[in-house]
C-alpha cells in the first residue's frame, strides 16, 4: 500500500526584479515562495533512506535557478514556471503546488502580501490516432514526434498499427489507427490545444466531420477526469462503440479503466467483440 506525503517549503524568501511596473524592473523586491509536494513516501519511509525521497535544498536551489533566470512580469509565471521546473526535475513527484507572494508589491492599502498559486500534477492520458490520406504512416510518426518533442511531455508509447474500414459513412479511404499512451504535465485542457497544433502541422483539414484526413488525434481518457461539457468531452464518448479505437488501447493499456462504467478497456472491448454480430 501507498504511504502518501507531502513535502512541505514555506515563505522561501528571494529578492529580484519582477513586475509589470518600469520601477520594479530595476529595483529588488521580496518574494516568498511557498510548495506542497506530493509524493509516495512509502519506499523512504521503509528505508529512512534520504537518496528515496526529494530534497528540501534541491527543490530550493532549483526555485532560486529559475526565479533568477530572467525578469517576468506576472506572478503567475513565477508560480506555474516553478511548479513546471520541479514536476519535470523530481519524477518521483505526483503533483507540485506553488505559492508566490509579494508581501512589499507596489500597491495602496494595508496588507501582509500578495500572491499566486499554482498547480501542475502529472497525469496519464490515453489518444486515438488515425490518418486516411497520403503517407498515413509519415504523418502518424510526425505527429508521435511532435507530441515527444513538447516540453511537458514526459514519455509517448503507441501501440502496433493496423489497417481498418472507415468509420461514420463519410470517409472513402481505409485508416491506419493506433494508440497513444501518454505522461504529461499539461491539463486536460492544455493537451487538447497541443493536439490540435500537431493535426494543424500535419495538414489537417477540418471540412467533414468522420470525413477523410491526413491525421485524427482524440483524447480518450485523461486521468480519471469526467467533463460532460464544452470542447473536451471526458471520457470520449463514442470509444466504447469503435473497435479500431479500443483494440490498439487494450494492447498498450488493457488494464485502464473507464471512470464512468469503471470497467477496463480490455473488459469493454469484450463487450464490444460479444455484441457484435455474426458472420
Amino acid at each position: 500500500m501507498k504511504s502518501n506525503a507531502s513535502i512541505l517549503i514555506e515563505n522561501y524568501e528571494l529578492t529580484g526584479c519582477h513586475g509589470v511596473n518600469p520601477e520594479e524592473k530595476t529595483e529588488a523586491q521580496r518574494f516568498l515562495f511557498s510548495a506542497v509536494l506530493d509524493i509516495d513516501a512509502t519506499a523512504a519511509a521503509n528505508s529512512d533512506d534520504v537518496d528515496k525521497t526529494v530534497s528540501y535544498s534541491a527543490v530550493c536551489k532549483l526555485i532560486k535557478a529559475f526565479f533568477c533566470e530572467n525578469s517576468r512580469n506576472l506572478l503567475e509565471t513565477l508560480a506555474l514556471g516553478a511548479a513546471r521546473r520541479i514536476m519535470l526535475a523530481f519524477p518521483a513527484l505526483c503533483r507540485a503546488e506553488v505559492t508566490v507572494r509579494k508581501p512589499d508589491a507596489p500597491m495602496k492599502g494595508k496588507f501582509d502580501s500578495v500572491g499566486v498559486r499554482a498547480e501542475v500534477r502529472r497525469s496519464v492520458a490515453y489518444l486515438s490516432m488515425g490518418s486516411s490520406v497520403g503517407d498515413r504512416a509519415a504523418y502518424m510518426d510526425k505527429a508521435v514526434s511532435l507530441l515527444a518533442a513538447d516540453g511537458l511531455i514526459l514519455s509517448v508509447t503507441e501501440s502496433s498499427r493496423t489497417d481498418t474500414a472507415p468509420y461514420g459513412g463519410v470517409a472513402e479511404n481505409r485508416f491506419l489507427n493506433s494508440a497513444l499512451r501518454v505522461e504529461t504535465l499539461h491539463t486536460p485542457e492544455s493537451l487538447l490545444a497541443l493536439v490540435a497544433e500537431v493535426e494543424k502541422s500535419c495538414g489537417r483539414v477540418r471540412d467533414k466531420r468522420w470525413g477523410d484526413r491526413t491525421l485524427d488525434l482524440d483524447i480518450l481518457l485523461f486521468g480519471d477526469e469526467v467533463r460532460s461539457e464544452g470542447a473536451l468531452i471526458l471520457p470520449h464518448p463514442e470509444m466504447k462503440k469503435r473497435e479500431f479505437v479500443l483494440a490498439p488501447l487494450a494492447e498498450i493499456a488493457p488494464h485502464a479503466v473507464h471512470p464512468l462504467t469503471r470497467k477496463t478497456v480490455a473488459e469493454m472491448l469484450a463487450d464490444l467483440y460479444r455484441a457484435a454480430p455474426a458472420e
